[in-house]
């Protein structure tokens, strides 16, 4: 497991060197950020002005009695999906770093 994870980290490493993609980038987005390990990842919301407490926004949920429940339960599923591939070697642990927010820091 450690030898295929070494493997695979090298040659994305390789395609973001020459193409500045690769496939699963987003595995590892707090690298390529400089967040720490188990902060919140960057999202759509971070470049509304109100996280830098200047103005305010709204936020329309349609489908509300569907999108608030599923704000906990994305991350719960997330989560475990990956420290499954973490445990058996197929991703590196700051994966679990690139996931959606939970209902606590959505609001």
């Amino acid at each position: 497991a450690a030898e295929r994870l070494t493997d695979r980290t090298h040659r994305d490493i390789d395609l973001i060197r020459r193409t500045g993609k690769c496939p699963g980038i987003e595995n590892y987005s707090r690298h390529l950020v400089g967040s720490a390990p188990g902060e919140p990842p960057i999202t759509l919301l971070d470049y509304f002005p109100v996280r830098h407490n200047t103005s305010r926004f709204i936020v329309i949920l349609d489908e509300s009695h569907l999108t608030l429940p599923q704000l906990g339960s994305c991350s719960a599923a997330d989560r475990s999906r990956k420290a499954e591939l973490v445990k058996n070697g197929y991703r590196l642990p700051s994966a679990l770093d690139n996931r959606p927010l939970t209902y606590q820091e959505f609001w």
